[in-house]
């Protein structure tokens, strides 16, 4: 168990959920490098394709519907045409058919709504990033199976950054990002145990928590929310920061804790902007700062890997999954044991 959950595990009933957890995130790193060792054929091919179609259509659930959007965006930014929305509403309300590359997602590679989405592309090649090398979507598309087999921890940790680690690595094949940068961000690990556990007080003992981030690292915002949600069993928003400065805002006092994914460039240097916002609400700030710049004064930093692309956004992924799972010890005694859901949702 990595040494900064070790004093919060204490506070749970039933330590099985995130004794999973841990073993999951335990063998991460391994997979991801082999990750890329077995599949950098179906890397390339289909990065390939994106090169040649330059239209991607995303589909997935979930926190791969969020994995799918950091994609998209990266996507963008080397000018093709790419849009992630989830495999539920493309069912009910699809698109026009056109002749864009269609990549589904899931950590399983069973659940429902992604796998209702394949008969809508039968005329075309399918390409799909799981886990799950024995499932339905690996068995009827061309997928890239990623390494160590299905999780089986409830809360999506290591599927998570399996899949970020994935699109990364096609995105290397596009120019998007080095290979030496996907490296260093999978290798980077949080050692501020002092930060880390004062960052922790701070969302037990306050009532509210906001996530927020911009283009990709708004998407990162929502996998903290998301797990924070999962784990903790508590409520917690998540806006775009464009968004949220429209109207959402008012809803910042005292008791709210605001946790910004912050990148480098000029969305980041924007962040600025979040200190007169506290000085106005009585707020407090988290900060994961991929921006390379001197951090916001008075405010609770995790220096990350620098940049404003998927590496670094990857390199995101273990300090706040471990962030978001010590705060759920104290928010819920059973944290990581589902009460309603089940790992692989196949019922709508």
């Amino acid at each position: 168990m990595h040494p900064f959950l070790k004093k919060y595990t204490v506070l749970l009933n039933d330590v099985a959920g995130v004794e999973a957890i841990t073993r999951e995130l335990e063998k991460l790193k391994t997979d991801i490098f082999d990750t890329k060792t077995s599949q950098i054929e179906r890397i390339r091919e289909i990065a390939n394709a994106i090169r040649k179609e330059k239209k991607v259509l995303l589909l997935g659930m979930g926190a791969s519907h969020f994995v799918n959007e950091i994609f998209a965006f990266q996507l963008r930014k080397l000018g093709y045409s790419a849009i992630a929305i989830t495999a539920s509403e493309y069912i009910y309300d699809p698109l026009p058919p056109d002749p864009s590359i269609v990549i589904l997602t899931s950590q399983s590679g069973e659940s429902v709504e992604t796998v209702k989405c394949i008969p809508f592309f039968n005329d075309r090649i399918i390409y799909s990033v799981t886990l799950g090398a024995e499932s339905t979507i690996a068995r009827e598309t061309n997928a890239l199976i990623c390494s160590g087999g299905t999780e089986i921890a409830y809360a999506g940790t290591r599927s998570v950054s399996l899949s970020l680690a994935a699109f990364a690595y096609i995105s290397a094949e596009l120019g998007a990002v080095s290979y030496e940068a996907i490296e260093n961000a999978v290798l980077f690990e949080p050692s501020n145990q002092e930060l880390f556990d004062h960052s922790v007080w701070l969302l037990f003992n306050k009532k509210n928590i906001v996530a927020t981030g911009r283009s990709l690292f708004s998407s990162v915002a929502g996998l903290f929310a998301l797990g924070c949600e999962e784990l903790a069993h508590r409520p917690v928003l998540y806006n775009e920061s464009g968004t949220f400065r429209h109207g959402p805002m008012e809803i910042l006092n005292a008791e709210t804790v605001l946790v910004v994914f912050r990148q480098a460039g000029k969305l980041g240097q924007l962040c600025k902007s979040f200190l007169d916002i506290r000085e106005k609400s009585g707020c407090s700030l988290i900060v994961f700062d991929a921006s390379g710049e001197e951090p916001l004064t008075g405010v609770l930093t995790f220096h990350c890997p620098i940049g404003d692309d998927i590496s670094a956004a990857l390199g995101m992924m273990s300090t706040f999954q471990l962030l978001m799972i010590a705060y759920a010890c104290g928010k819920n005694p059973r944290t990581g044991l589902p009460r309603f859901g089940s790992k692989v949702t196949i019922t709508e």
